[in-house]
This record gives C-alpha cells, sequence and structure tokens, in this order.
C-alpha cells in the first residue's frame, strides 16, 4: 500500500512489525516503512535494512507481547473475562455487566457493539480489537479503576493470535454453528478455532453448553484427560451439566424459571424472551459467581436486564402486533429467534431477513429454508449486499426457501420490504426482523449509509397508522 503523508508521521521513530495478511505481506514495506523512519523492525526473518532488526518465529503472536509490555501490562490490574461462539456473544456480555454491576464492581465490556467503561461507551471497531488497540483499551480501563472486563472473542481473534500472551480467569463457549466459512473453509476447522480458547493457554477456568455438540466434545475430552491447573464447568437444559434451569415458562414479554448454579437456586423473571436467552444467563450466571458475584446480585441482575440493542428487541405497534428486532445473521441465530418467538405467537408469524455480501454464501439456502419451515410468511430482502449484486444473494436464498414453502416474496429495497410486513401485520401477528439489530447503516457497493430497522419500523408504522386514521 502506498505510505501517505500522515502515515509517514505516525511511522517516524517507531517500530514496525512486519504482519503476513491474507493477501499482502508487511515485510514487502519494511523498507518503505524504514525510509518513513522507522528505528526498529520486528520480522520472521532477516530483511536487508540498515536499522536493528528483532528476528521471531510469528510477528502475530509477537505483537500481542509487544502490545501488552507497551501498555504496562493493563490486564494484571482486572480479572479478565472472555466468551467466545457463534451466537450469545453480546447479550451474554450484558448480562455478566449488569451482574457484576450488582455486586458492586466496576465493570469494561468490550464486543460487537463497542466500548462500555463504566457508564461510558465508546463506538464499536471489531468484535475483538487488534493487539494494540486491545492493549491500550486495557490500559484505559485498568486507569479507570475497572474491576472485571468482559469481553467477545471471535474465531478470527483466535485464528489471528489477537489473545497471545492473554490469560482469561473464565474463558466461556456459547455454541459453535455455522458460520464465517469463507475464512475458516470448513466447519470442523472453524469449530476445532473456537475450542482452542476452552484450554490454560487462553484461560484457567472453562465453561461450555452442555447441549452443544462441540461444548459436549469438550466435556467428554476433559473427563478423560484434563490438563493441570484447569478447571471446566458445564450448563444446558438437556444433558446433565453443572448448571441448569427448570420450570421454564415462555411469554413474548418476558420467561420465569428457576436456575440452579451449582445448587444455588434463584428464581429468575426476565424481560428477555427465548430458550437461547435462557442459556446465555446460564454462561452469565456460571462465569459471575465464578469470579464471586454470589447469587442475590445473580438474580437481581437478571431480572432487571433491560434489552441489549439490537437483541430481540419486541417494539408493540399501535394495532397490537409486535415488531421483534434481533441481529440473527447466521442459520442457528435465525432459527433460534424463529423458534423462540414462534412458541409464543398467537397470530401469524412474519420473517424479515437478507444475508451479507462476499462472505459465506452456503448458509444462504440453509436460511431460506429455516425461514420457510418456521414462518408463516417470509420477505426477502437486502442485509449488507457490500459489492454483491442484492437480488443476486436473494437469489441465493431463494432456492431454499422455495424447497419448503411458496409463502415468500422478494423486496429488494429493506425500507420496502418492511412497510410490506408492517401494512399486513393484524392483532397478535409478530413480524422478526433479522440480521441488523442495532447496526446503523446498510453496506452498500463498499460504502456504508445510514439505515436503522428501529428508525425505519417507527417511520413506517406512522406512515401506516396515519393512513388507517384517515380512513
Amino acid at each position: 500500500y502506498p505510505l501517505r503523508r500522515q502515515r509517514q508521521m505516525c511511522i517516524r521513530d517507531s517500530c514496525y512489525i512486519c504482519i503476513k495478511g491474507t493477501k499482502l505481506d508487511g515485510h514487502d514495506f519494511a523498507a518503505d516503512a524504514v525510509k518513513s523512519g522507522a528505528k526498529l523492525v520486528v520480522c520472521e526473518h532477516p530483511l536487508p535494512l540498515d536499522v536493528p532488526q528483532i528476528v521471531v518465529d510469528d510477528t502475530r503472536e509477537s505483537l500481542g507481547l509487544i502490545a501488552a509490555n507497551f501498555y504496562h501490562h493493563p490486564r494484571d490490574n482486572f480479572k479478565l473475562i472472555g466468551i467466545t461462539g457463534t451466537n450469545g456473544k453480546t447479550t451474554t456480555t450484558y448480562m455478566i455487566k449488569n451482574i457484576l454491576e450488582c455486586a458492586g464492581q466496576k465493570v469494561g465490556v468490550i464486543g460487537t457493539i463497542g466500548v462500555v467503561i463504566g457508564n461510558k461507551q465508546l463506538p464499536a471497531t471489531l468484535t475483538t480489537p487488534d493487539p494494540i488497540e486491545l492493549h491500550r483499551i486495557f490500559r484505559q480501563m485498568a486507569d479507570n479503576g475497572v474491576d472485571t472486563v468482559v469481553m467477545e472473542v471471535s474465531a478470527h481473534a483466535i485464528a489471528l493470535k489477537k489473545m497471545s500472551g492473554i490469560i482469561c480467569d473464565v474463558g466461556v463457549l456459547t455454541n459453535v454453528t455455522q458460520d464465517h466459512l469463507d475464512f475458516f473453509g470448513t466447519f470442523e476447522h472453524y469449530a476445532a478455532t473456537k475450542s482452542r480458547f476452552i484450554k490454560p493457554d487462553y484461560c484457567k477456568l472453562g465453561i461450555v453448553n452442555a447441549d452443544d455438540e462441540t461444548g459436549l466434545n469438550i466435556v467428554v475430552a476433559m473427563q478423560n484427560c484434563a490438563p493441570k491447573n484447569f478447571h471446566l464447568l458445564s450448563y444446558g437444559l438437556n444433558n446433565p451439566a453443572d448448571n441448569f434451569a427448570t420450570n421454564i415458562k415462555y411469554e413474548l414479554h418476558g420467561t420465569h424459571y428457576f436456575l440452579n448454579i451449582l445448587d444455588d437456586i434463584a428464581c429468575i423473571n426476565t424481560r428477555l424472551i427465548g430458550e437461547f436467552n435462557i442459556y446465555n444467563a446460564l454462561a452469565a450466571a456460571s462465569a459471575c459467581r465464578a469470579v464471586g458475584a454470589d447469587m442475590q446480585s445473580v438474580k437481581l441482575g437478571l431480572n432487571s436486564m433491560e434489552f441489549v440493542p439490537g437483541r430481540i428487541n419486541v417494539i408493540r405497534l399501535p394495532n397490537g402486533a409486535s415488531v421483534v428486532i434481533d441481529y440473527a445473521h447466521t442459520p442457528d441465530g435465525l432459527e433460534n429467534i424463529l423458534s423462540s418467538v414462534r412458541k409464543i405467537t398467537k397470530g401469524k408469524m412474519y420473517s424479515v431477513f437478507g444475508c451479507g455480501g462476499n462472505r459465506d454464501k452456503s448458509k444462504r439456502a440453509i436460511m431460506g429454508k429455516i425461514s420457510g419451515r418456521l414462518a408463516d410468511f417470509t420477505v426477502l430482502t437486502s442485509d449488507n449486499p457490500r459489492l454483491e449484486p442484492p437480488k443476486a444473494i436473494i437469489d441465493d436464498i431463494r432456492v431454499g426457501i422455495s424447497q419448503v414453502s411458496p409463502d415468500f416474496v422478494c423486496i429488494p429495497d429493506r425500507v420496502d420490504a418492511i412497510h410490506y410486513v408492517l401494512s399486513r401485520l393484524t392483532p397478535n401477528d409478530v413480524a422478526v426482523l433479522a440480521g441488523k439489530g442495532a447496526e446503523d447503516y446498510l453496506d452498500i457497493g463498499g460504502r456504508k449509509i445510514h439505515y436503522s430497522d428501529f428508525e425505519t419500523v417507527e417511520n413506517e408504522s406512522r406512515k401506516i397508522w396515519h393512513e388507517v386514521q384517515k380512513c
């Protein structure tokens, strides 16, 4: 890449670390960096340069260690809980935050929605920031007196060694289902990458979902050969587990159950709906108990839990229908949200979703089948088409849905799609808008254009309600 002037200013008198990417190799630009003022190079093989060089086996792995040293090891100043998994990471982190705050702790959060330091919200970058940014955030959190940090750990972060040198007090694996095969190639490689997080290299205590195939495999493997100085806890609803829930009652505006965490029991009455949120609560409660929160704080934290932005947010319409906005963008995520809403919908259930462009294409037809099977009617639309034509993405989804149901339409414009559904809702109907959640943009042609499902529902329902009143 060309080194622009502002980049040259950043490089002057600095250390340049040669990182190999999927398309480019940082070693090829080391000479340019030195010309721009870099005084030290970290590389994987000697380079013909007139500056000191530190040759290492793996620059990605070294980057994390260098960043930790540069910021004076801020991670040592707080407890750290890492959450990985295909679905549920964000909701689980916010559940943990709420519980620990009820226990009197100051909590930091790093994840998809952004960075939170106590009550201060910073914008999101990546689910798991790159090492230099990550340790800079850790430094901020340590300087602000944070007691516990809870962070989302993506599969990419594990594969690209962003967590190098960081050992969590608690590591949680929520579940592993199909996603990111455009990067990992096979589900087996993706699952193996996620599983690596539940090992002593990454955490002191592992917590896994015993009802998830990958989680259960870890439980069985640990029973046969448990590493020294490492502990494992399990949670679930179906398979035997250390922590579980009973007496579950589902409603559209809340869920009620008893939570059993290592034989401590709490009665939970939460506004969050769906079976998968019980799994999230089990993961959160297990992690919080592991870092010292009492059961009363678990109960207060879960019972007072507000909606996480873009995660199963329920909007009641003037005519008695409801809209559910959720970030579900994987086959498992879509099935979870539609199955949960299906159980508690008295009228018809509508599904509105699309798939991202330039990402795993194999999940498109699968998600089409899921929506066709579970929803009474589906509207296929856009969701970050990026550099692909929206119609081509919708055609891939249609291959799946047409095999199981004729009850669907294709409306590429997402605003038009939502207007179409809202205008057809009658009392007790529910429309599930999946894929965008709290995102405030659509990525079209490589440009991010402002867009919000929440704003669209508000604007379009107002138009429809105005027309109804006129009639």
